[in-house]
């Protein structure tokens, strides 16, 4: 079970992890963008402009953090979840451009390498460094976000860990092409810049299906779909599941539940059934952030007998055998088998005139 963010010290902290991502960042798309200018490496730029795919994550996760905070209200019962996913939405629409930008340039080198028109990437040790650096910060950020990922069960941090795999990988590719250009091999650089442009396509793909699902109240494919009805079903008195809804506002799961009781259970103990199942599905779902429960109480069918009666004498009285010349009707309230009410009135009718 994770912990409270309260128990968690400043450098746990969701928020505090996301700012120090965001500088960093943004600080690294500046560098590889200016010196991916200055060398002509379209590989560098590449990989600039990939960091443009951790910064959006980072603005989303703050955002998210930000609006969690903020309580539902009468216009927004939701809350504000869907604003990290506008925003989210514009970005992946630049990142696409981006990305068409680099795989144009790309494709455009290395036909003109074949043309006989090569272009001269420059080689600049302080870039290699630079590089070198990049690559080690990047594997120890993988490191620190994978431990807390572990520590605290944040989706949020989690998957800017595995994020974070990837930009190692594209780090390596970039490194390698820029041997390449000290080798001489110029047409290198261009091969990994075309090959770093699928995963900035990737990456901005994620984003904008993500954000036009949310947007639209898509319902999400939630992996552990099958173990959750089994938690459910398994839980006493509840009979039936009616409905299961399960939606992603931002980066938080939002689960909505129609459930059918057992015709027995009492009606003063639904609020304690709900709190119950609900701790039990956050403790075992962690990911699921908020947890909306609908009963249906089941109606218990009451069926009443009338039955013509010669006198009153209670349950003793004997029945009469014929319905329009009785002296008194006994109604009986059965539910579910069991006598609720017994109640005999005199026919007042019984005198009157038969036609």
């Amino acid at each position: 079970m994770s912990e409270s963010e309260e128990d968690l010290k400043l450098y746990e902290q969701p928020d505090f992890i996301n700012i120090i991502l965001l500088i960093l960042n943004i600080s690294l798309f500046v560098l590889k963008l200016l010196f991916g200018i200055l060398t002509k490496s379209i590989a560098l730029q590449a990989d600039a402009f990939d960091s443009m795919t951790d910064i959006v994550m980072c603005l989303t996760a703050l955002i998210g953090i930000l609006f969690t905070k903020k309580k539902p209200n009468e216009k927004f019962p939701y809350g504000y979840y869907k604003m990290e996913n506008i925003i989210s939405l514009f970005i992946s629409l630049f990142i696409f451009i981006t990305a068409f930008y680099i795989f144009l340039q790309s494709f455009l080198d290395i036909i003109n390498f074949f043309n006989g028109k090569m272009k001269i990437v420059e080689f600049s040790s302080s870039l290699f460094f630079f590089l070198i650096i990049s690559l080690l910060v990047s594997l120890f950020i993988t490191l620190y976000l994978k431990l807390i990922s572990k520590k605290t069960h944040s989706p949020i941090i989690e998957s800017e860990a595995n994020e974070k795999l990837f930009d190692i990988f594209i780090s390596v590719s970039v490194l390698i092409g820029f041997l390449g250009v000290f080798l001489k091999f110029y047409l290198l650089d261009s091969i990994v810049g075309f090959f770093i442009v699928f995963f900035i396509i990737k990456g901005g793909y994620y984003i904008f299906i993500t954000s036009i699902k949310t947007l639209l109240d898509a319902v999400i494919d939630f992996d552990n779909r099958t173990e959750l009805f089994h938690l459910i079903e398994t839980t006493p008195k509840i009979k039936k599941i009616e409905n299961i809804e399960i939606r992603s506002y931002g980066r938080y799961i939002f689960l909505e539940l129609e459930l059918g009781l057992a015709k027995d259970f009492p009606l003063f103990q639904i609020d304690h059934l709900k709190n119950m199942l609900t701790n039990k599905i956050k403790k075992k779902f962690p990911q699921i952030f908020k947890i909306i429960i609908i009963i249906h109480s089941h109606e218990k069918i009451i069926k009443t007998i009338a039955v013509p009666l010669e006198n009153n004498l209670g349950l003793n009285s004997k029945i009469s055998e014929h319905y329009g010349e009785c002296s008194y009707f006994g109604f009986l309230d059965f539910q579910e088998g069991t006598l609720l009410k017994f109640e005999i009135i005199a026919n007042k009718f019984v005198n009157e005139e038969k036609r």
